[in-house]
């Protein structure tokens, strides 16, 4: 049984060595990113934009030039200062990391009296604040 990992690697494996079915489905999906990446971009006035994930492991260096290209050519800001791209170094292992953060956070963060984090059904909701007066 495949996975949808396993056919994007065989993918991009098959774009990487020339053929162009596969070549055109890479840089579809290149573009589009791209675009997301400059509207995300644009939003949040971003200097860096790191790529990572397990796809971006695999195919990344098909996709940066294209996330560059859009950037250099239509970031709002471009002009004051450029959106520097670049593919995680931990880009194949992102999601194992983005987990054990989250369970390390939840374990060793001090929380503020009444709060919760989300998802933790086991402890009890704040109270909901009294009206004063009247």
């Amino acid at each position: 049984r495949s996975s949808v990992a396993a056919d994007f690697a065989a993918v991009a494996r098959a774009a990487r060595r020339g053929d162009p079915g596969a070549r055109a489905i890479v840089d579809s999906s290149a573009r589009y990113l791209a675009v997301a990446t400059r509207t995300l971009a644009n939003v949040l006035d971003l200097d860096r934009v790191v790529l990572t994930g397990q796809s971006l492991a695999v195919a990344g260096s098909m996709y940066l030039p294209v996330v560059q290209e859009e950037l250099d050519r239509a970031f709002f800001s471009r002009a004051t200062h450029p959106v520097a791209v670049q593919i995680s170094t931990s880009a194949a292992t992102a999601p194992a990391i983005g987990a054990a953060t989250m369970v390390l956070q939840s374990e060793l963060v001090p929380l503020q009296p009444g709060t919760r984090i989300p998802g933790d059904l086991t402890a009890p909701e704040p109270a909901p604040a009294r009206p004063t007066g009247a």
